[in-house]
């Protein structure tokens, strides 16, 4: 039989990762297809449903869905309960589970690929989502030293801080408002956790630090991947600060998700070949 799995979101014109996650099931020898399921929002109570037959192994979950899958579910990962976002489900026998890959991702992406340690370090987060979220826990779970949370909804932010016991370690600041200049200013890595600058959005030409200089010692990260550089990322690079595109965390979050599914390691370097070639068509 052939299995089942794909990512769910919507919309989803800009996804890689039926991709890269067929040439990891194809490498690995895997009888099994990834595919695209743009779902809109009237649709994903059935399409979470679905999951359940036979020969689907689980799926991904993208923007929007995040947050809102969690109750559409069985069992929750300890870890993704506490963190309030899943971007894994794992089809056991007709229960769904849900699990969080991001926060793992999102740390190995900026330690190994960006050469960054965020512990003591001042970090700026925009956004205030599911994977702004998985963000966040995973910054103060690597022991920040402080963490400022800006959006373009005050109180999402205010809401996402206010998840952390360390109150004097994470605050909230609305996006482009006065204090967000000055976070900017004292942060060591800003990190993008929105769709701004996506491709196929109404947003995607946007940069979220436009007319701002960005310091050469500073790390920006944007979790976009498609377009690979986004405006911000370019932004950033002229300023002369250091870039990690989104592509990283993607492969490494997949990858965790295909350890879930298959209770195999995933073959990343394939992945990542395949991520590469998909962004390159």
């Amino acid at each position: 039989m052939l299995r089942k799995a794909g990512i769910i979101g919507y919309p989803l014109g800009h996804s890689i990762s039926p991709h890269f996650q067929n040439a990891a099931f194809e490498f690995s020898g895997i009888k099994a297809s990834y595919k695209a399921w743009s779902t809109e929002p009237k649709d994903l109570a059935d399409k979470v449903n679905a999951l359940r037959g036979t020969s689907f192994m689980g799926a991904n979950v993208t923007i929007p869905y995040k947050e809102a899958v969690i109750e559409l579910l069985d069992e929750i990962d300890d870890w993704a309960e506490k963190v309030g976002s899943v971007n894994t489900i794992v089809n056991d026998c007709g229960t769904l589970i849900g699990y969080n890959t991001d926060t793992a991702g999102f740390i190995q992406a900026i330690s190994e690929y960006g050469n960054y340690d965020p512990s003591g370090e001042t970090v700026l987060l925009i956004g205030a989502g599911g994977a702004a979220r998985a963000a966040a826990h995973a910054l103060v779970g690597s022991k920040v030293g402080s963490l400022v949370i800006a959006n373009r909804t005050y109180h999402r932010a205010e809401r996402l801080a206010s998840e952390f016991p360390e109150k004097d370690k994470v605050s909230p600041i609305l996006l482009n408002g006065p204090s967000f200049f000055n976070a900017v200013d004292s942060a060591s890595l800003i990190v993008n956790s929105t769709s701004v600058g996506m491709k196929h959005t109404s947003v995607e030409d946007s940069n979220l630090l436009e007319g701002i200089c960005v310091k050469t010692s500073v790390l920006v990260n944007d979790m976009v991947y498609n377009p690979l550089e986004t405006p911000m990322l370019i932004h950033a690079a002229e300023t002369g600060a250091r870039i990690l595109t989104g592509l990283p965390m993607l492969v490494l979050q997949g990858a965790a998700s295909f350890n879930l599914w298959t209770d195999r390691e995933a073959p990343v370097d394939v992945m990542f070949l395949a991520a590469q070639e998909a962004l390159a068509d």
